[in-house]
């Protein structure tokens, strides 16, 4: 059987940091085995599900490159793809155990199971469902959830990074597939999914690790076959090694690398040495290179910290890998400020300086935006007038500026750094810019020199 795979993203809030790495792990082991990688959306909880959220999962992965070959926006063989499409099924499933005696209709209340855990926690002991109403159902009432009648005993599965696992059914209480609104719980509509859409490997977050034992039951009481393995990948965790969380972590929000300008190619790549490493020294990796070294043996186990030096500094390299064309291109939408012609002479000092797209908007936007003067002392404003009398008939060029300004800085006395700060503070506003003779030759010399003039007068 051909390799099939998916991811199942819930539409309940932003497209995050977790669906990524899911997605690129499913695609990379796709793509090596010449199988498929399937989109399903989990929308089951109508309350939290929106629109907006499911079209953002899309839009992020299509970002990112990451493009599935079957999903509710294209044609395929197991339509539909979101499982509120799918409830009937699951409810047909559901009603098949409960004849066949796998499953039952539950009618206990909330107050009544919080009573059975309380009563479970001062006898000290782990909590399990009491099977009342599998023993002792009430006459009285209509509403029900269903539950799985857990068979005991172990469940065994491969897990293609942790190796064979096993779990002991017998602790288990007997869990709901159903809930009383008819809908599925999560552990009842995956499961079924993956079997009736032919789904061979289960690659997810490690998360969902103690969730499989639960799953696999079903697939066997239900006489389905079971996927062939699974691999559940390290959690990311944060820089201090706790668990990151869409709620507490902004790094988690997808939407923000796009923001701040890191490289669609180079987040992918990032991601993929988060909890991976091919066993080499190369970190750089085209999408195809990712294909063919990428295997689960080389996952690690532990959770893996996210780390902004290491993100910085790959894409840092991918920007410096791209022609002026290219990086023109990629920084438009930061600076649509900019005519053509200033964004394309911008482009060789900005690219050994960025590690972010983003960033070429503190270097920039003196270009559109008119500083305050500095109030500078009478030794500074002495070295401004001497660059003013410099520049004035200087070619507007890097080169030239630079030339002419070493000239002034031998006749000043002083050095490169005491000569250019104050002219980077009149120039841009700031301390830190570019080289200074492409801050200056980026702006119209009579709008530099009047800048400078302005500031001695």
């Amino acid at each position: 059987m051909s390799v099939r795979v998916r991811i199942a993203p819930s539409p309940t809030g932003f497209a995050h940091l977790g669906t990524a790495s899911t997605a690129l792990y499913n695609v990379l082991f796709a793509r090596k085995k010449g199988g498929t990688f399937v989109l399903r959306i989990d929308d089951t909880d109508a309350e939290r599900n929106r629109p907006e959220y499911e079209a953002l999962i899309y839009e992020s992965l299509h970002w990112l490159g990451l493009d599935w070959d079957e999903g509710p926006d294209k044609d395929g063989p197991y339509n539909p793809y979101r499982q509120s499409e799918r409830l009937d099924l699951y409810r047909e499933q559901a009603a098949r155990l409960i004849t066949e005696g796998k499953a039952y209709r539950c009618y206990c209340t909330p107050e009544e199971l919080d009573a059975e855990r309380k009563q479970a926690q001062q006898e000290k002991r782990p909590y399990k469902y009491s099977r009342r109403c599998l023993t002792t159902p009430p006459s009285d009432r209509s509403v029900f959830a269903v539950r799985f009648k857990v068979p005991g005993g172990e469940v065994h599965f491969t897990d293609m990074i942790r190796g064979e696992m096993k779990f002991d059914a017998d602790l288990i209480g007997d869990f709901i597939i159903m809930k009383s609104d008819a809908v599925p719980t999560y552990q009842f509509a995956s499961p079924v999914d993956d079997a009736v859409m032919k789904i061979t490997h289960v690659i997810r977050g490690e998360e969902h690790l103690s969730n499989t034992p639960y799953q696999l039951m079903l697939v066997d009481a239900l006489g389905y076959e079971r996927p062939q393995a699974y691999a559940h990948m390290p959690l990311i965790l944060a820089q201090d090694g706790s668990k990151m969380s869409k709620r507490k972590h902004t790094e988690m929000n997808l939407a923000l690398y796009r923001e701040q300008g890191y490289l669609p190619e180079a987040l992918v790549n990032y991601l993929a040495l988060l909890g991976w490493n091919p066993g080499t020294s190369q970190e750089i990796f085209t999408f195809d290179e990712l294909v063919q070294a990428f295997s689960f043996e080389r996952v690690q186990h532990a959770g893996a910290r996210f780390d902004w030096e290491k993100l910085n500094w790959i894409n840092g390299e991918y920007i410096r890998m791209l022609s002026d064309d290219q990086l023109k291109d990629r920084l438009r939408p930061f600076v649509p400020q900019l005519d053509e012609e200033t964004l394309r002479r911008a482009v060789p000092p900005l690219r050994t300086r960025m590690h972010k797209l983003a960033q070429a908007v503190d270097y920039l936007d003196y270009l559109w935006t008119d500083p305050p003067t500095p109030t500078l002392d009478a030794e500074t404003a002495h070295r401004v007038r001497s660059a003013i009398e410099t520049l004035r008939d200087t070619t507007w060029e890097p080169e030239a500026i630079e030339a002419a300004l070493e000239k002034a800085v031998a006749e000043s006395g002083v050095g490169k750094g005491k000569f250019y700060t104050p002219l980077r503070d009149v120039i841009t506003g700031k301390k830190v810019s570019l080289p200074i003779h492409y801050t200056l030759a980026l702006l119209p010399k009579d709008v530099a020199l009047l800048r400078l003039q302005r500031a001695v007068d």
